[in-house]
């Protein structure tokens, strides 16, 4: 277990949603992993587990750009156990469910299988971190979808709406990363637009309220 925090700071001229991805290495669409917004001299902070994995889906409609995932049902999963579970429909009761979590037989990769009661094109399968989706597919029937979970973390700015799928290539991102034995930083947004990024060397990730 790795606890990790990011303070994002807004030192621009402008009020706007402060965000981090995770990268999709074309896994699957990425999604407004963790995203708050706020006013010009103000900050968030965002801590996390990076092992506390899961396989979520949201119901919706082809997957798109600007489109937000509400999240109904979220699994606590593995990188190594319990990184494989079958998804399904029921039909009767209109809903989706995953289901028979195990051991899968690839190290580092997550699987979802997706059976023949899946209608096409309604739902979106996949994996996130500490409860928020942070890649998804649309599901199709009779499919394997497989995710490498390796983290890597971005900071982005604007019109961003926390689990809603992004155009990666559309938002202005920047990539993060922790160095060794530091486990707190402080990103800040200036009136250029542009991140710093500082390591809180003395600083222990904590949530909130403590």
């Amino acid at each position: 277990m790795t606890q990790r925090q990011i303070t994002l700071v807004n030192n621009s001229t402008s009020p706007t949603s402060l965000a981090l991805l995770q990268n999709a290495s074309e896994q699957g669409n990425v999604v407004a992993w963790l995203a708050k917004y706020a006013y010009p001299g103000t900050q968030v902070r965002f801590t996390w587990d990076d092992t506390d994995l899961c396989f979520v889906w949201a119901g919706t409609s082809q997957l798109s750009p600007g489109v937000v995932l509400d999240v109904s049902q979220v699994v606590p999963a593995g990188a190594n156990a319990n990184n494989a579970i079958d998804f399904s429909y029921d039909a009767a009761n209109r809903t989706f469910y995953l289901h028979n979590l195990r051991d899968g037989n690839r190290p580092n990769t997550m699987t979802v299988t997706a059976d023949n009661t899946l209608p096409v094109n309604a739902v979106a399968v996949g994996i996130g971190m500490a409860g928020k989706p942070t890649l998804v597919l649309q599901a199709q029937p009779n499919m394997n979808y497989q995710f490498t979970p390796q983290p890597t973390y971005f900071l982005a700015f604007g019109n961003i709406t926390q689990s809603a799928v992004v155009d990666a290539d559309a938002v202005n991102s920047q990539k993060v990363e922790f160095p060794p034995n530091v486990f707190a930083l402080t990103a800040t947004l200036g009136a250029d637009n542009n991140w710093t990024v500082v390591s809180d060397i003395l600083a222990m990730a904590q949530t909130d309220d403590e």
